[in-house]
């Protein structure tokens, strides 16, 4: 009598039911899914950081331009208020006269604190941003400086 050994590989493997690999597939699809999501989410708040900070930089470049316009005016036009809807901010000047003295205890005059202000809402705060400068105006200035 002689007997059938069954081949090794048979022997050895098992086959795997149908259902095992469709939940593989389904948990691995999930998983997919969550990282996507995850990546998508990074995505938009780097986005949405990139918004702001342009937001804040235009905004600097406008004060920047406002004092540059400003401390060219006459004494007289130095305290002025600028709103820019595009932006949604206020900018303001204030001239305040500055005593500053030389060596020899000399006050030196027609010398000027410039102040730049602007003034803008984040969300529900409102915050501002300040640049102070030094001018030296004559009184009786007509021209630009």
């Amino acid at each position: 009598m002689k007997t059938h050994a069954a081949p090794s590989s048979a022997v050895g493997s098992r086959r795997r039911p149908g259902g095992y690999v469709l939940l593989e597939l389904i948990l691995s699809l999930i998983i997919f899914s969550i990282a996507v999501m995850s990546l998508a989410r990074t995505l938009q708040m780097a986005i949405q950081t990139s918004s702001v900070l342009n937001r804040e930089n235009d905004i600097r470049m406008g004060l920047r331009s406002f004092l540059e316009e400003v401390r060219r005016k006459p004494l007289s036009e130095l305290t002025q208020v600028y709103t820019d809807p595009r932006l949604g901010v206020t900018y303001n000047s204030a001239a305040e006269p500055l005593t500053l003295k030389d060596r020899n205890g000399t006050v030196l005059s027609d010398l000027y604190t410039l102040r730049v202000a602007v003034t803008y809402d984040v969300g529900a705060e409102q915050r501002e941003e300040a640049l102070d400068i030094y001018v030296y105006k004559k009184q009786t200035q007509s021209s630009s400086n």
